[in-house]
């Protein structure tokens, strides 16, 4: 499988990985061994959780300035922004899909 990416678009995947390991180690280290895989909602919330971090830093990321610079032959205004992505989807809209799968494992 190949992936797709602009700038840190490679991330995306990666905080749900570590959002979902750490909820694991933390609930069955406060809760007891097998807490996390006794109850389904545990791994939803921690989907949830890293679909809001996937929003924020994407929206904080996509939404930074651009440099503006001038043709000096036209005297037309380029601005020029930083761009991240995954498979071509702005870093931020995967926290939507994000959510929409944590609200899927709440019901499957």
């Amino acid at each position: 499988m190949f992936l797709v990416w602009q700038g840190l678009g490679f991330v995306v995947p990666l905080i749900p990985i570590v959002f979902i390991l750490l909820g694991q180690f933390l609930l069955d280290a406060v809760m007891g061994p097998g807490f996390y895989h006794s109850h389904g909602w545990s791994m939803a919330f921690m989907l949830l959780l890293s679909g809001v971090a996937v929003w924020m830093l994407g929206t904080r990321l996509n939404n930074k300035p651009g440099r503006e610079l001038i043709d000096p032959q036209t005297q037309e205004t380029v601005i020029l922004r930083k761009r991240h992505t995954l498979f071509w989807i702005p870093f931020q809209y995967f926290g939507i899909i994000i959510g929409v799968l944590a609200t899927l494992f709440l019901f499957f």
